[in-house]
Order: structure tokens, then C-alpha cells, then sequence
């Protein structure tokens, strides 16, 4: 504000600044700390006006500009009769003197029209409620308050608990803190509650979860804050309020938002922009996506109205979800699939399209799974699983695959699907199996393999004894993993041409994957080439499956690095290294890039080979993987002097996964 002010004078011109946020943000206390520092600046003279009443009520221009002239030191008596008389009066009188004028609360632009200066010793500061976007057309500069930081919020929030603070277990008062998105207006009210009542925290917490946080509202401020706000929306934008609210997952694109709302994606994007403004929503790092404020979201579930029909909401988004999805899932891998969604030729959609829409939308699907299930839509809730598998097993999401897999299970159960159930249980075995239960894991792929036996399904009992087989080798029990992958095979070799062609190989070619990276741990170099082989006959460089094509390549290099073969180690690790870049798979990437690095020292190749160690550096550290360390010592022994910034582990732009950590792909997905 004081950079602009300056820049204003330099040009000749007055000063106009608009600051916006929600109630309670701290709007007017900015404008007035701008006066107070910058005193001389203004000839010590500040002149406030209210455009709104204490009640809402907007205040006319003529108040507005009478509430100027008085200021001014003019009588009541002598005010002129009309608006632009008054505006002439004001400005002939200010002419020429240092001053600020603050215009709280302003509802529209032409409240403050007539009140804007001409005069270039002038600053006017208006605050608004909401991003009062017509003010730019009058020259103003917007300032958006932004929230708290975590740690500043936290602050506050302990510094307002006081003693309480001490008395509430630190997860739950970290969970009351994230409530208030750091707002500081918030987090004065809800610590002013919690104070002396510590067990209140937990309540807050379990409010908001389950969509009643304004009912623990004891002090009423709360739910007076979100009257405010819904009473100044219109009627679509009241509705809108409403309906968006029950979006299942953190954040949302105008797509979903426009079927919510059963409007176009123009209209539903144009809403977004107005909810914006007036600081209902607010922008995530993802672009064109929009999240709602914890406890506004709340408020919003709150006034669902009977004739909202909030079944009818969740039925048709979570049933538009399961239809984009089908062509994405489609693109990843050409696996069979249980479900009627998925038995029609899926409109084409490219791989990277696919991934990209996954990428921003996987925690949505997730929560539809949940929302879907509650809502009785049981055939929706399995079939999204289905469709979410592949990607969350490939990008190590393992943890939402568990909970996902679960909650389908139950849906499955209770539509009375076997064949989803045979499915399911071998998806949620693979999270067991990623996050190191074997126990778990075998379970699961038992419960597959019985079913498909007990249905008569030959695709389901092939892949059961083919996740068995990985859980054996796991184990380090290599005999009995690859007599599992030999019973998966005789299952193709007994069901022939009764199973899909193209099912049939690409099981070949896993097996063929499964059974040579076996071999590489025994060694047995020259049998392990000969099966890799026969996987990249199927996951050839036109293969959609680029994942498993880089997965034979790791296995190719790293017989090429310990035998005589005439293969290249470098190329084909530097291939496998791009592959899983190219999908977004950090983990496998890192490896491929360590692995390089290793074939270029032992080419000594040591420039190329620092710059692959870097890469596998960075990768570790974002995931936090047990392997940052040695790959920090791998960059060391090449570049002694090397920088490393922050921390290993926690590096500059960490990602931070669904559970709120920075993902450990220490154990990664498999197949």
C-alpha cells in the first residue's frame, strides 16, 4: 500500500486502494495501521465513512457523501440537496489537502463513485466484504487479505487458549486450528469458546466432520458471521452455496461443480468467480480449482434446504465421476476390468489427459466412493474402486487405496457382487502388499483366488495366484513364488481361447515381468533375460503401458550391467528412467535415475552420473524415502562440495499426500 502510494505521487495521481476479505480478516485494522505509520504522508487528517450499517443496511450515497462534508467540518444545515452538489462541495474543500479517507464496508462501486478525488494529494481506501471487482474500472488497486500462515495461526490460537492450550492433545489442536483456515477472526471465537473447556476441542472437531460445527456454536458468533455472509448472496448464488457444499472431496473444478448445480461449465466457472469474490471460496494450487473454507463449508451444509433434494446431488456428480473416469482408467492399462461401466468402448482419451485429470481429481473419486456408498448408489461406489485402481496403485497413493478398497468391499457386499468382491479383495491386497502386511495381503488374494474358483472366473483366478506368487517372493521364497506363477499360467493354458486374446498376453508378459525380476535376486541373470523378454515382446515401445514397459527395462539393464551382453545399461536405464518420469511415478524414477548413475560411473561417465544421482537425490527427498541419505552420499562422492540446501527429506517444494505427509514409497507398488 505504501509502495502504491508512492508510485500515485510520482505519477501525478491519487492514491485508490481497495482492500477485500471475509468479516473478521482485518480489513479496517490494515487501513488504519496505514494511516497511523504514514501520518505525515496524509497531514495527520483521516476522514472515515460507513457504507453499511451495523444491520447490513446499505448507506445511500447522499449519507455517504453528508458523512464527507461533516468530516469536513460543513453543518448538517448546510449540506447541498443533491448528490452531485455535495460531491462538488466535498472535493472544492479537500482541494489540494493531505488526507485519507477510508470507506468501510462498501456493497457496490457507485456507493464510492462520487467520492473518488481528483486531486493527487488524496488516498482513498475502500474495504469490502467481497472482491469488488467494478472499483478497478475507477483506477483502484485491489489488496487481498490473505490467511494466516499454519504456524502464525497456531500461534494465535495458543496464544488466545492460553493455559487451555496445554490441556488439549496436540493432534486435535492442531485439527481445531486447520477448522479456521487462518482466519483470525475465527480463531479469536473458537479460542474464546474453547477456553477453561478442553474437551470442547474434540467436539469442534467431530462437529466438522460430520457437517454441524455451527451447532457447537454456543456464543452464536459464529453462526451471526455466516448469516452475514449467505444474507448478502443472491438467489442462484445462495443455491450455489448450498449445493457445492455437498461436492464430495477438498476441491473442485467447474465440470463437477456445473452438474452439481445442473448448469453448463461456463455458467458453473462464472459462479465460481462470483463465490470467490465474495470470499466463500478460495483458489488450491491446482488451476481452475476451488475449495471451500472449512467452517463456511459447514455453514453451507447446514442450510441444505428440503427442496435441495441432497440425494439427488450426490447421485448425479458421483454418477458423472464413475462416467469420466471409465476413459481415463482406459488409458492407463489394458486390463479387464468387473462392471458394466466399463464394458463399452470408452471414448478415446490420451494417456497424459488422463493422468492429468487423475492427478486433480483422485482425491474427489476417493471421497465418491465414501459418498456414493452412503447414499445406497452401491453399484457406483464398487465401480468407481475398479476404475481408481490403477492409478492410485501406480502413483503409491496406498493408503486411500486401502480405505477405498474397504469401503467397496462393503458395496460390493451389499449389492451382492461376487465377481466386484473377487476384484476388490485382490486391489486392496495389492495396498497390504505395498504397505508391507503380508499377512493382510495373502489374505486378501486368498479371498480373490476362492471366489473366482467358486464363480468360475479364469481372469480372477489367474491374477490371484499371480499377487500370491508376489507375496511368496516377497517372503525372499522364490521356489514357491515361481511354482504360483506357473499355476497362474496353467489357468491360461487350461482356459485357451475362452479367455480374451489380449487378456491372455498381457497376463504372459506380467508373468514373464513377475518371474524375471524373481530371478534377478538369485541371481540367475541368463533365465531372467530370457523372461524379460518375453514380457517386452507384449509391452513394446507402442505399448499404452509405459510403466511396465520401464519395469522390463530395469530388469534388462540391470542383467546388461552384470553379464557380457552387448546391450547398453546406460541407454536402457536412461529409457526406463524417462518412462516413469513421463507417468509421474516418482519412486520408480528415482531408481531408474540411481541405477544410471551407477552405469555411467561404471563407465566412467562421472559428470552424466552426478547429474543422475542429483535427480534420484531430489526425488528421494521429496518422498521422504528411506534412501535420501545413501543417495546424498552417492552425489558426495562425485561432487564433494555439492549443496544441498534444507534438510535431507524436506526440501523446497515437498510434497504432501493424502494423509498429510510427505509420501514413503519405501515399499512400491508392484506389477
Amino acid at each position: 500500500m505504501v509502495r502504491h502510494r508512492a508510485v500515485s505521487w510520482e505519477a501525478g495521481l491519487p492514491c485508490l486502494l481497495y482492500v477485500h476479505a471475509r468479516p473478521g480478516r482485518g480489513r479496517w485494522s490494515l487501513a488504519t495501521q496505514f494511516f497511523y505509520e504514514n501520518l505525515q504522508e496524509f497531514g495527520g487528517t483521516y476522514i472515515e465513512i460507513a457504507a453499511r450499517e451495523a444491520d447490513g443496511r446499505m448507506v445511500s450515497v447522499s449519507e455517504m457523501l453528508g458523512q464527507a462534508l461533516g468530516a469536513l467540518g460543513v453543518p448538517g444545515a448546510e449540506f447541498p440537496a443533491s448528490d452531485k452538489e455535495r460531491a462538488d462541495k466535498f472535493h472544492s474543500l479537500s482541494l489540494g489537502h493531505l488526507y485519507l479517507m477510508l470507506i468501510r464496508d462498501a456493497v457496490s462501486a457507485e456507493q464510492v463513485r462520487l467520492l473518488i478525488p481528483s486531486s493527487p494529494s488524496a488516498t482513498v481506501v475502500v474495504t469490502t466484504r467481497t472482491n469488488l471487482r467494478e472499483l478497478m474500472e475507477y483506477d483502484f488497486a485491489p489488496v487481498s487479505l490473505q490467511e494466516l500462515g499454519s504456524d502464525d495461526a497456531y500461534r494465535l490460537m495458543v496464544d488466545r487458549l492460553k493455559g487451555t492450550a496445554g490441556q488439549i492433545d496436540p493432534e486435535t489442536l492442531g485439527k481445531v486450528v486447520a477448522l479456521c483456515d487462518g482466519h483470525p477472526l475465527l480463531i479469536r471465537i473458537v479460542a474464546a469458546q474453547v477456553n477453561g473447556r478442553p474437551g470442547l476441542a474434540r467436539r469442534l472437531v467431530e462437529a466438522a466432520e460430520s457437517g454441524d460445527l455451527v451447532e457447537v456454536d454456543e456464543s452464536g458468533r459464529l453462526a451471526a458471521s455466516f448469516d452475514q455472509i449467505y444474507e448478502a448472496l443472491g438467489g442462484a448464488q445462495k443455491r450455489a452455496y448450498r449445493l457445492l457444499a455437498l461436492l464430495p472431496g477438498p476441491d473442485f473444478g467447474a465440470p463437477a461443480a456445473a452438474v452439481a448445480l445442473q448448469t453448463d461449465a461456463r455458467s458453473a466457472a462464472k459462479m465460481l468467480d462470483v463465490l470467490e469474490d465474495a470470499n466463500i471460496l478460495r483458489k488450491t494450487a491446482q488451476d481452475g480449482r476451488f475449495a471451500f473454507f472449512t467452517m463456511v463449508q459447514s455453514d453451507a451444509k447446514s442450510r441444505i434446504e428440503d427442496f435441495d433434494d441432497r440425494a439427488a446431488v450426490i447421485r448425479r456428480v458421483t454418477e458423472w465421476y464413475l462416467a469420466e473416469l471409465v476413459p481415463r482408467d482406459a488409458a492407463l492399462a489394458n486390463r479387464w476390468r468387473v462392471g458394466s461401466a466399463f464394458e463399452q468402448a470408452a471414448r478415446p482419451v490420451s494417456r497424459t489427459q488422463a493422468l492429468d485429470w487423475l492427478a486433480a481429481e483422485w482425491q474427489a473419486l476417493v471421497a465418491c466412493v465414501t459418498a456414493a456408498a452412503r447414499n445406497e448408489q452401491h453399484e457406483v461406489a464398487w465401480q468407481l474402486c475398479v476404475g481408481l485402481f490403477k492409478y492410485l496403485h501406480q502413483h503409491g497413493h496406498n493408503e486411500a487405496l486401502l480405505r477405498c478398497m474397504t469401503d467397496g468391499l462393503l458395496a460390493a457386499e451389499a449389492a451382492g457382487i461376487k465377481a466386484a468382491a473377487m476384484q476388490l479383495h485382490s486391489h486392496r491386497g495389492t495396498a497390504h502388499l505395498a504397505l508391507g502386511d503380508l499377512v493382510a495381503a495373502r489374505a486378501d488374494f486368498q479371498r480373490s483366488y476362492d471366489c473366482a474358483v467358486s464363480i468360475g472366473h479364469a481372469l480372477g483366478e489367474q491374477s490371484a495366484l499371480e499377487w500370491l506368487g508376489k507375496v511368496a517372493a516377497r517372503e525372499g521364497d522364490s521356489v514357491e513364488a515361481q511354482r504360483l506363477y506357473d499355476a497362474s499360467e496353467a489357468v491360461i493354458r487350461r482356459v485357451g481361447v475362452a479367455m480374451p486374446a489380449d487378456q491372455s498376453s498381457r497376463a504372459i508378459a506380467l508373468l514373464g515381468l513377475q518371474r524375471s525380476r524373481d530371478l534377478l535376486v538369485r541371481p540367475e541373470y541368463a533365465t531372467a533375460d530370457r523372461w524379460v523378454r518375453v514380457a517386452l515382446q507384449y509391452f513394446d515401445p507402442s505399448t499404452s503401458e509405459l510403466e511396465n514397459r520401464a519395469k522390463c527395462l530395469m530388469v534388462l539393464g540391470v542383467v546388461a550391467a552384470n553379464t557380457a551382453s552387448t546391450e547398453d545399461p546406460v541407454s536402457i536405464f536412461a529409457e526406463a528412467a524417462e518412462l516413469f518420469a513421463r507417468d509421474g511415478i516418482q519412486r520408480f524414477e528415482a531408481e531408474a535415475r540411481w541405477a544410471l548413475g551407477d552405469a555411467l560411473v561404471a563407465q566412467g561417465k562421472d559428470a552424466d552420473a552426478l547429474r543422475a544421482y542429483w535427480r534420484a537425490y531430489e526425488l528421494f527427498a521429496v518422498l521422504r524415502a528411506d534412501e535420501v541419505g545413501e543417495a546424498r552420499r552417492r552425489v558426495e562422492s562425485l561432487d564433494p562440495a555439492a549443496d544441498f540446501g534444507d534438510a535431507d527429506g524436506d526440501p523446497p517444494g515437498t510434497q504432501v499426500d493424502d494423509e498429510g505427509e510427505g509420501e514413503d514409497r519405501s515399499a512400491p507398488p508392484e506389477g
